[in-house]
């Protein structure tokens, strides 16, 4: 059987290589000699000859090839020589009104006709150096783009996360020899930073206590949690909670040793971890364990005389998260 042949590079050196091809490619296809315009002014004409400066500026800036930062409008470069006291001149690289440099030459007692040489080869120069710096400019914008598809790729390939989330659950819950519990529980999770929020929910139990029978726990809760990110489809999630619940038992001759009282309150903090699988880009599957303790014991009058209702608190669950897009 043969093998399949082995990747050389990452996808992503992959991806960088490809860009910086075409680049070049679209670099070489969009380069052309710029349309060249010479200025030459009085003063500088005593210094210079000015009719083979002209010629020799638009020769040598032939040889330079400007990228176009537009495909469909060539580069314009206007040059300007201007003449200066001691026979001395500044030359001056101008496209469509913008300033791309300048050099100042000293002609005293120099030919004029290689003088006028000097300064061709002096605005060949400031044209490779607009030249560079508009390559250089191509490079950033190919590499700033290649990083924006990348970003955009991994934010469509990511599962959604915040700034607002519902969280749904199933569960049961207990209180170790004391109550028993099966309800759900619903969720709002906040974005508050990064992968920090703040979750505020609901919840209704229904269950057994015991040596008295059917009873029911409903409250909210408060409190901070964070998202780890396994991998594209998987993800941890960690939280605190603390909540107050209201305790509801029909059948209770008396609560907080009070005769004939059916509802009392008791408050709650917990931990709690969850592994989240993601179903679509919105949509994430979760089964959760919490643990924690009671905070207020309730006393009540059972068949077999005086209990209280406190100690550890467990429970688990499995529920979905959707954030709307």
């Amino acid at each position: 059987m043969r093998r399949a042949p082995r990747r050389l590079l990452p996808a992503n050196a992959e991806r960088l290589l490809a860009a910086l091809l075409t680049f070049f490619i679209l670099s070489v296809a969009f380069a052309a000699p710029a349309r060249v315009v010479v200025e030459i002014d009085v003063a500088a004409e005593r210094a210079v000859d000015a009719r083979s400066a002209r010629r020799l500026i638009a020769l040598e800036l032939a040889d330079v090839a400007l990228p176009r930062q537009n495909a469909g409008r060539p580069a314009e470069l206007f040059v300007r020589v201007l003449g200066r006291e001691g026979g001395s001149l500044r030359l001056e690289l101008w496209e469509r009104g913008e300033f791309h440099g300048a050099r100042a030459l000293n002609g005293a007692g120099e030919n004029p006709q290689l003088f006028a040489r000097r300064v061709a080869l002096a605005a060949a120069e400031l044209g490779r150096r607009l030249a560079r710096k508009r390559e250089a400019a191509l490079q950033r914008d190919a590499r700033l783009k290649l990083a924006r598809e990348e970003r955009e790729r991994r934010r469509r390939e990511g599962t959604q996360d915040g700034p607002v989330a519902l969280r749904s659950e199933l569960g049961f819950a207990f209180v170790p020899g004391r109550l028993w519990l099966g309800g759900s529980k619903v969720t709002s999770e906040l974005t508050l930073r990064g992968a920090l929020r703040l979750d505020i929910g609901a919840e209704g139990w229904a269950g057994h206590l015991r040596a008295v029978g059917g009873s029911a726990l409903y409250g909210v809760s408060l409190g901070p949690a964070y998202r780890v990110s396994l991998s594209p489809s998987v993800d941890w999630d960690v939280a605190a909670r603390a909540s107050v619940l209201s305790l509801q038992v029909p059948a209770s001759r008396s609560l907080d040793a009070i005769p004939g009282q059916q509802g009392s309150w008791t408050a709650l903090v917990a931990l709690s971890t969850r592994l989240e699988l993601r179903l679509t880009r919105q949509v994430r599957a979760h089964l959760g364990l919490e643990g924690g303790g009671l905070l207020r014991a309730v006393s009540y009058v059972g068949r077999a005389g005086n209990e209280d209702l406190r100690g550890p608190w467990a429970s688990a669950a499995l529920g979905l998260v959707v954030t709307p897009p």
